[in-house]
């Protein structure tokens, strides 16, 4: 309803609905980027920066994708957190260090 209603009041403007966001700097980024030359890497990985300082509403969700992820956002890295909690006691009452603890801890979906 209100997708019509926006389209009638741009037929009624004179004003055509374009798309604002960024052309895919690297399309399927996951699986091509790390084939790429070292050099090849480092240049969009500053095109992609780029990106990211300008509105983060008109970036694609291609570029989203390709944007590098932290570190920290790996399986392993959060895993390894998950074993840093329990060494070290923390949350020992409803979190990853108490008694018969069966949930996933700080591994998210990566």
């Amino acid at each position: 309803m209100l997708r019509n209603a926006a389209v009638r009041a741009a037929q009624f403007s004179g004003r055509r609905f374009q798309s604002t966001t960024v052309n895919p700097v690297l399309a399927h980024a996951e699986q091509t980027f790390g084939k790429l030359p070292e050099t090849a890497q480092r240049e969009e990985i500053n095109r992609l920066n780029e990106i990211m300082k300008a509105d983060w509403h008109k970036v694609s969700i291609e570029n989203k994708r390709a944007i590098p992820k932290p570190r920290t956002m790996t399986k392993e890295w959060q895993e390894a957190s998950n074993e840093y909690a329990r060494e070290r006691n923390i949350n020992p009452i409803s979190g990853v260090s108490s008694e018969g603890y069966k949930g996933k801890g700080f591994v998210q979906n990566v």
